[in-house]
């Protein structure tokens, strides 16, 4: 297995409709940047390729009879991906693009709106690709091409990797933004 790096980024590139989680009803929607997430490894061939998607990267939390606030991660910091979760479903919105990343505990690297400036996703800090439609399939595709997995089928070959410990994520050091209304 070939290693594969991403790297979530501290510049803003557009912006992302979100409501206050879990719960968002009582806050009304607010809008958070999106940033840009690089992937890089090599192919079979053994040349270098990247690409990039927007994500999100923050999100508002709403806790019941509390203020909402911006969380996510913010320090700059390195992980391994620890698994591939194949049963997570996003919980803020409808998808079909199902799976996960686990960074760390419940900080995950999953599906995010298809269009981030009309299609609300809640999020508490989890990575969320954007780049739709199919954006995170389109990822995961892409990630698979890079890590010279050779199970069989798709579900399997996310599997292998996930298993490989192959596969890291370096958050560089962002400023939190501040609670906005769109």
């Amino acid at each position: 297995m070939r290693s594969i790096k991403l790297q979530v980024g501290n510049k803003e590139i557009g912006s992302a409709l979100t409501w206050a989680y879990p719960y968002g009803e009582a806050y009304g929607y607010y809008k958070i940047p999106t940033y840009e997430l690089t992937v890089s490894g090599k192919n079979d061939s053994g040349f270098l390729q990247q690409k990039k998607f927007e994500v999100l990267r923050f999100g508002v939390k709403g806790p019941k009879g509390d203020k909402p606030r911006v969380v996510g991660l913010a320090d700059q910091q390195s992980h391994i991906i620890k698994a591939w979760l194949p049963h997570y479903t996003v919980h803020s919105a409808a998808s079909l693009e199902r799976g996960a990343w686990q960074v760390y505990d419940n900080f995950l690297i999953h599906d995010g709106p298809d269009d981030p400036k009309r299609e609300a996703y809640a999020s508490v800090g989890c990575v969320e690709v954007c780049n739709g439609p199919q954006g995170f399939d389109m990822f995961n595709d892409f990630i698979i091409l890079l890590s010279g997995a050779k199970a069989v089928n798709r579900d399997a070959k996310l599997r292998e990797i996930g298993q490989s410990k192959n596969m890291t994520i370096t958050y560089l050091k962002a400023m939190r933004p501040r609670i906005a209304r769109p």
